[in-house]
């Protein structure tokens, strides 16, 4: 059950950007708010309106290092803290250990900053648009309508969480999700 901020954030912000970016060619308003709300805790944390965990790139408006988790192989910490500029890194406690080697690390990286909460979702669109990682799953998508199997071709390469696509699934399979989009899709009115 979402609370009523998670509730109107959802209605008034997120399921109205993610019909406007899925109307302009972008993913569908399905994934683009699941992605918001695991990335955002359903609104409550969009630092510098950054509501899709988006790292810092050249180019962006500005940039703020904040805490997250991260899951590397031993090359991947390595070359992660090889970066410097104040990244930090340390295994979570007790060890969390996937069967491909990669562990749970707490870490401090380099987030974009965003001027306005429409600029993020433009930019999420865009990235999802041109980002040759991304692109054969958006294409197949358009042909089957296959939104399970979209969410497990793109969630690899949007976050190291293992359980991500699975989390991704539940939330769109959410009634209040749902509803949250039809009513944006149907321009706001009531249905």
């Amino acid at each position: 059950m979402l609370t009523g901020d998670q509730s109107s954030s959802l209605t008034n912000q997120a399921a109205p950007a993610a019909c406007d970016v899925e109307r302009k060619g972008g993913p569908p308003a399905e994934l683009t708010v699941a992605q918001w709300a695991i990335e955002s805790g359903w609104g409550a944390h969009a630092p510098e309106n950054n509501c899709f965990g988006i790292k810092a790139y050249s180019g962006c408006h500005g940039r703020q290092l904040l805490p997250t988790y991260e899951w590397f192989t031993g090359k991947e910490a390595e070359a992660f803290l090889h970066a410097g500029d104040s990244r930090t890194l340390s295994l979570v406690e007790p060890l969390q250990e996937r069967p491909d080697g990669r562990k749970k690390y707490h870490a401090r990286d380099w987030f974009a900053t965003f001027s306005s909460l429409a600029d993020a979702f433009a930019y999420y669109q865009g990235k999802l648009l041109t980002d040759r990682r991304y692109a054969p799953a958006l294409a197949r998508y358009r042909d089957d309508r296959d939104l399970p199997a979209l969410i497990r071709s793109i969630a690899p390469f949007y976050a190291t969480d293992p359980g991500y696509a699975d989390k991704l699934i539940a939330i769109t399979s959410m009634d209040v999700v749902r509803a949250a989009i039809q009513h944006a899709r149907n321009g706001g009115s009531r249905s």
